[in-house]
C-alpha cells in the first residue's frame, strides 16, 4: 500500500504563504511531451491560481512530473483548494480527451519558511530540464515559465537543492 504524504495543519496552507509542489503523472507516463496537453494544463494552472488567490512564481512540466512554485496574493488564499482545483480541471480534460488519467494519487508539497529563498526554488524549477539533460539552457525548454518573470530571470539564482528531488 502506498504511503500518503504527510500533511501539515490546515493553517499552514491558508494565508499569505508560498508553496512548492511536485506532482507525478499517472504511472509516471510521459504525458507532458504532448504540446497540446502542456498548453491546456498551463492555462488551467494560471486560471486556477488566479481564482484561488495565487501568482505562479515558477513552473515546469517535465515529461512525467510537474514542479510549481506559487505565492499567495490574498489572505484567503488556500493551497489545498488550489491544488485540488487545478488537478481536477486538468485531469478531467485529459480523461475526456484521451480516456487516460493524468495525475498519480497524492503529491509532495512544501510551504516555504520566511528564511527560504523564492528565487532559489524558482531557479531549481526552471533548471530541472537542464539537469535532466533535456536541453542545454532553460530558455530552450518550452514547458516552463512564470506569471511574473522570464525563465532567464528565474535561472540566474544559483539554487540550493529543495528537500524533494523529483
Amino acid at each position: 500500500m502506498a504511503r500518503q504524504p504527510h500533511r501539515l495543519a490546515l493553517s499552514h496552507y491558508r494565508g499569505r504563504y508560498s508553496h512548492f509542489l511536485t506532482a507525478a503523472t499517472y504511472d509516471r507516463r510521459p504525458a507532458f511531451t504532448d504540446a497540446a496537453l502542456c498548453a491546456t494544463v498551463t492555462e488551467q494552472l494560471f486560471q486556477s491560481a488566479t481564482k484561488r488567490g495565487f501568482a505562479v512564481f515558477a513552473y515546469c512540466l517535465m515529461p512525467d512530473h510537474v514542479h510549481v512554485l506559487i505565492e499567495a496574493e490574498r489572505a484567503d488564499a488556500d493551497f489545498l483548494k488550489w491544488v485540488h482545483l487545478w488537478r481536477q480541471l486538468s485531469g478531467f480534460w485529459e480523461r475526456k480527451r484521451t480516456g487516460q488519467y493524468l495525475w498519480q494519487e497524492g503529491y509532495w508539497d512544501h510551504t516555504l519558511r520566511d528564511d527560504e529563498s523564492l528565487s532559489a526554488v524558482a531557479a531549481y524549477i526552471v533548471l530541472n530540464p537542464v539537469r535532466a539533460g533535456l536541453v542545454a539552457s532553460p530558455e530552450e525548454y518550452p514547458f516552463t515559465g512564470s506569471s511574473r518573470f522570464s525563465v532567464m530571470e528565474l535561472a540566474v539564482h544559483e539554487p540550493r537543492r529543495p528537500v524533494s528531488d523529483g
